[in-house]
């Protein structure tokens, strides 16, 4: 149902950012993963990670966000955008956020690396996680919620399901 008591939504497992470029030039700042990675080894995703107990789905985003770029954080609180649901289950609430400057000194976490891409080229990107393809498609659509498996079932690029039929973000 629409709208409805926020307070009675369950918290997603993940919070991550979809970082635009403050020039407003029409790329976004991914996250490159390298090959030895736990997820999504060798991936473009989203910068965030998982909420730990008991915080907040914005602390959480705020806290990953400075852990993967070096202390960095936005200058305007993120706005949530997209609920990315896995086989009908809520795991992620993505936001948008204005990201750094395209010269501002990032120290990225170690693994890990800053790619600006513009926004019409992303989607084409065969380093894309499935499920940041997902939420990228969704957003140019203007929907709120995103779903993998996408629901028209093409499974052509479908990972594996991990413990519980989660993907790996």
């Amino acid at each position: 149902s629409c709208g409805g008591d926020l307070t009675q939504q369950p918290l997603p497992l993940y919070c991550c950012a979809i970082l635009s470029s403050p020039t407003g030039d029409g790329s976004l700042l991914m996250e490159l993963r390298d090959h030895k990675a736990k997820a999504a080894a060798g991936k473009l995703t989203c910068f965030g990670g998982k909420r730990e107990k008991d915080e907040g789905p914005l602390e959480c985003l705020l806290r990953e966000l400075a852990e993967e770029l070096g202390g960095w954080q936005p200058a305007t609180i993120p706005t949530r955008c997209i609920d990315l649901y896995v086989h009908n289950k809520l795991v992620a609430w993505f936001y948008d956020a204005e990201g750094p400057a395209r010269d501002a000194r990032i120290e990225f976490e170690v693994g890990r690396a800053g790619v600006w891409i513009s926004e019409r080229d992303i989607l084409h990107d065969a380093r894309l996680s499935e499920w940041h393809e997902a939420v990228l498609q969704a957003r140019n659509c203007g929907a709120s919620r995103a779903d993998f498996p996408p629901c028209d079932h093409d499974m052509s690029r479908a990972a594996p399901a991990g413990p519980g039929g989660l993907h790996p973000l």
